[in-house]
């Protein structure tokens, strides 16, 4: 009798030991894989940072620590979502002040909004802003204030089976593995698109009275943890199209800056210096809102200056310290943009990623003069010094391009893609 109970009582334990795994390993898979790319390896690995940026797309997409690191050996890590509004920002920030002790952070003042009940970031967003942080009580205390403004309350941000029962049919590779992205965070455009033009001459220095939402209030929180933790915080307006610059969202920026400066913190605003750093509206922009490559890389020239003139930064390059893990991440990167071409659809943004002095480009085309027919080619191939190659019809079959990529010192076939001219005059991948 004893021997039939502890058999019962084996099965038992074995039986939920596997229900937990089986609950766990489904949990993983399910999970959406945005806020864990992109911010997993800040949370996983160890390293020094001399600066971490915060904020909405407009800084996910408007600053590369990669071109940060190439180009002046400083350390940094886009922290910034897709949508984050300034309340999730906070949480995050917490999390990556325990995690390292920058000299300074720089938080993008796009969605900071003077709301009183309204977290201004769709659920979806959430998840990008708050799923890879550490579990801890802040993250229990994010998700305790974000379930308030979706159904499912805390079990939808709790439990990735619970958020994301429905995906078992949108499930693909990525979705069982590890997939980290190696550009430190950051989601930077390669295509090629013209936004309205901001005036740097519109710039004024007014500014408004807050009414004392949310918003606001977790912004100061911001500044706050930044004078507790010894940490300079420097509030920007990335550089966007005219729409980001009306008399109300500048009196808003102005305030909130003016109480940056008076709170031990920093500020720059941007919209006065888009002549002086050289934004380009018609080739600077990935779409008509956000900073292509191009754009990211003045946008970064500029706070590259800035940290090297306020700060004690240095060049890390030649230090071990740091050159050795980021070298390292450099080469993964490398193979990872390859692995992107497969999804860039249209001529221009595969050439503006692909293009790279260790590869060679080639464009073959039926007829190169219809370069001129899709915005933003010609100037991709001027910029990238690729001349596109007259060959006959037959040898790129039913397609107008091919664009094939080798690597440069071995001739190595690393990727090549088709594409057909459609009626607004665009190549994009059939």
């Amino acid at each position: 009798m004893k021997a039939n109970n502890m058999r019962k009582g084996l099965k038992c334990i074995v039986f939920f030991v596997l229900l937990i795994i089986v609950t766990v390993l489904t949990a993983s898979v399910l999970k959406k894989k945005e806020s864990y790319y992109y911010k997993d390896p800040f949370f996983k690995t160890e390293m020094d940072y001399d600066v971490l940026f915060f904020g909405s797309s407009h800084m996910h997409e408007g600053i590369d620590p990669v071109y940060l690191w190439e180009n002046y050996g400083i350390s940094s890590y886009n922290l910034a979502s897709a949508g984050e509004s300034i309340q999730m920002t906070y949480y995050v920030v917490k999390a990556a002040l325990e995690k390292t002790h920058p000299k300074a952070i720089i938080i993008d003042s796009f969605k900071i909004d003077d709301n009183v009940d309204d977290i201004d970031e769709g659920y979806a967003f959430v998840h990008e802003s708050i799923d890879a942080l550490p579990m801890s009580k802040d993250k229990l205390e994010a998700i305790d204030y974000a379930s308030g403004f979706f159904n499912g309350g805390k079990m939808a941000f709790l439990s990735n089976i619970y958020a994301y029962h429905g995906r078992f049919s949108e499930l693909e590779k990525k979705d069982f593995q590890k997939y980290w992205n190696y550009d430190k965070g950051a989601y930077i455009l390669t295509e090629i698109c013209r936004a309205e033009a901001a005036d740097p001459d519109s710039y004024i220095e007014d500014t408004m009275e807050f009414k004392g939402g949310d918003g606001v209030n977790y912004y100061k929180r911001i500044v706050e943890l930044c004078r507790e933790k010894g940490v300079v915080p420097i509030l920007v307006n990335i550089p966007a199209n005219k729409a980001n610059y009306s008399e109300k969202n500048q009196k808003k920026v102005n305030t909130l800056m003016n109480y940056t400066k008076e709170n031990g913190g920093m500020a720059i605003n941007f919209l006065p210096l888009i002549n002086e750093i050289g934004i380009d509206y018609d080739t600077d922009f990935g779409d008509a809102t956000h900073l292509n490559a191009m754009g990211a890389a003045k946008t970064a020239d500029y706070i590259a200056g800035f940290l090297k003139e306020n700060f004690d930064v240095e060049d890390h390059r030649n230090d071990p310290k740091y050159s050795e893990q980021w070298e390292d991440d450099l080469k993964k990167w490398e193979e990872q943009k390859i692995e992107m071409l497969a999804k860039k659809n249209d001529a221009v943004s595969y050439i503006m990623l692909a293009a790279d002095e260790e590869r060679t480009v080639r464009v073959y085309m039926a007829d190169p003069a219809k370069a001129s027919e899709m915005y933003g080619l010609e100037f991709a191939l001027e910029k990238t010094g690729i001349t596109a190659e007259q060959v006959k019809s037959s040898e790129i079959g039913d397609y107008d391009m091919k664009i094939e990529v080798r690597d440069k010192s071995d001739g190595r076939w690393l990727a090549a893609q088709y594409f057909k001219q459609g009626n607004s005059g665009k190549f994009t991948v059939d």
